[in-house]
């Protein structure tokens, strides 16, 4: 008897933990919209390394995904300033640095890459190489 009640009791929470858990996942739109659109746009910024200006490289911007598998990437020079300004497509964008300098001291931190959503005009987007950039 104790034993068939330690079961019951086992499926029941069992039970409890599979409709939680069903429930989680609903409610929600889903996976996040993938951009397909091909509308240009303007970023700016500045790109810094441990606080200070990043004076040489590139910036790169790669616009492509599953609804726009052939969109080139964008690439534009860092400024002795840091600053860079780019032209680029609207929605989610993975940027990443060509920096030689920082390379050859930091690679991990120089092959980061971030994702930006790029917003319809012109919009300013600074980047900390090697810092998380929300």
């Amino acid at each position: 008897m104790q034993r068939s009640m330690w079961r019951a009791a086992s499926v029941a929470r069992a039970a409890t933990l599979a409709a939680l858990l069903g429930l989680a996942g609903c409610g929600g739109s889903g996976a996040p919209a993938v951009s397909g659109s091909s509308t240009e746009v303007t970023v700016s910024g500045t790109v810094t390394y441990k606080g200070k200006p990043v004076t040489e490289g590139e910036i790169v911007f790669d616009p492509a995904n599953i609804n726009r598998r052939d969109a080139p990437m964008a690439t534009a020079p860092i400024g002795a300033d840091g600053a860079y300004t780019i032209k680029t497509l609207e929605g989610e964008n993975t940027v990443s640095f060509r920096t030689p300098a920082i390379s050859k001291k930091d690679f991990t931190a120089a092959s980061a890459s971030y994702v930006y959503e790029a917003p319809a005009g012109e919009s300013t987007k600074d980047f900390e190489i090697g810092a998380s950039n929300p």
